[in-house]
């Protein structure tokens, strides 16, 4: 069932771009205002994470004797979609390259901060590190919008999908305070361990294995942040684009684009290779 769901999900994702009417977050901003108003981390913590991650788990469980598992079937699609990444990855790349070829550092800055709001701030003077920011913020994105969410959901449903959703939501969120969000942040870091190191492993079958392997076993007990590990996993698994320190006018600017074409391929068809993976995993 799960990889039947996945694979609706996956449709949905290709005709919204996204996971479209379902990502509806008020319910969750006015949860954290609630839960603001109590003194303790622990207890809003648990209003706003446990609370919702709970109940969908007891929603599934009861409704999964009726209509022969139906509705609990079309309400795991639904938490699955709701616990997808936000926006449409593809225009947005697409925005951020067609600025950056044309030499727009300035809206390639500011289309970059949509992968992530942390980009350098020397990123608009500085070609190669906003290129580099980008790169990587883009190997995070690609991850956390989809493979981290099935990854959750393929071993603990549709209540796990949604646990590692709000948890990088509220990480991130500056209605929390920064308590909060630290607690939150240290336990994605621990939700995300494991699926990247298989994300990374599976750069390495895809694309170079040799180089890729080798990397993939160095992060074996890294601490690094996923980003970063990704990252070093990815660069190393895909051919040179791009020399490190090496700008060169025209060449160094579609280099740099062909390498992010390469990062959006390596990501989509190392999704693929896991989600063959889980379908091998549901016959057996």
């Amino acid at each position: 069932m799960e990889f039947f769901a996945i694979l609706i999900a996956w449709a949905a994702v290709q005709f919204w771009g996204s996971g479209g009417v379902v990502q509806q977050d008020a319910w969750f901003e006015r949860l954290q205002l609630v839960a603001n108003k109590i003194p303790a981390s622990a207890v809003r913590l648990l209003l706003v994470f446990g609370l919702p991650v709970i109940g969908v788990f007891v929603l599934v469980w009861m409704l999964s004797p009726l209509l022969f598992g139906l509705p609990a079937f079309l309400l795991s699609v639904i938490i699955l979609l709701y616990s997808l990444g936000r926006g449409d990855f593809q225009i947005l790349l697409k925005l951020y390259l067609n600025s950056w070829l044309r030499g727009d550092l300035e809206g390639a800055f500011q289309h970059g901060r949509g992968f992530s709001t942390e980009l350098c701030e020397s990123g608009i003077d500085n070609a190669l590190q906003l290129h580099t920011s980008v790169r990587k913020a883009v190997f995070y994105q690609g991850f956390e919008r989809w493979f981290a969410v099935v990854f959750w959901f393929v071993l603990l449903g549709p209540a796990g999908a949604l646990a590692y959703r709000l948890l990088f939501m509220l990480a991130g969120s500056e209605r929390q305070p920064q308590q909060d969000r630290d607690h939150a942040a240290n336990a994605l870091f621990y939700l995300e361990w494991l699926p990247v190191r298989l994300l990374g492993l599976a750069f390495a079958i895809i694309a170079n294995f040799d180089t890729g392997i080798s990397a993939w076993r160095q992060h074996l007990r890294s601490e690094q942040p996923s980003a970063e590990v990704l990252d070093n996993i990815g660069m190393k698994a895909l051919p040179t684009f791009v020399p490190e320190g090496q700008i060169d006018g025209e060449q160094f600017v579609k280099s740099a684009a062909d390498e992010l074409l390469a990062v959006q391929h390596l990501l989509s068809r190392s999704l693929l290779c896991w989600i063959c993976a889980v379908a091998v995993l549901q016959l057996l």
